[in-house]
């Protein structure tokens, strides 16, 4: 038997809608818009730049203006007026990340 959705797992012959995500997600909107789904930490944050660390992954953004719209524990929102630099490296974890 196939899910209904892709939004949906199999646990014990049922399917079960996924409620949280399982992996962390980056989103770039337009170029001014940054959002990220998932365990993330918070390394840098200035008015021209800011920089999280997802897993194995550090990424840095810059431009004119960087603006956090909402920063809860699983869920950022960023906007960014002129980008002007995005980078992603691949760069292991020092520490196990954060959770409830």
């Amino acid at each position: 038997m196939r899910p209904p959705s892709p939004s949906y797992v199999e646990i014990g012959g049922f399917f079960v809608k996924k409620l949280f995500a399982l992996h962390p997600s980056i989103i770039l909107d337009e170029f001014n818009s940054l959002r990220i789904t998932g365990f993330y930490q918070l390394k840098a944050l200035s008015e021209q730049s800011v920089s999280f660390q997802t897993d194995d992954f550090f990424l840095t953004i810059q431009g004119e203006e960087v603006t956090v719209l909402a920063l809860t524990e699983q869920n950022a929102h960023i906007s960014i007026i002129e980008l002007k630099d995005l980078s992603i490296r691949y760069k292991p974890n020092e520490g196990p990340m954060y959770e409830s």
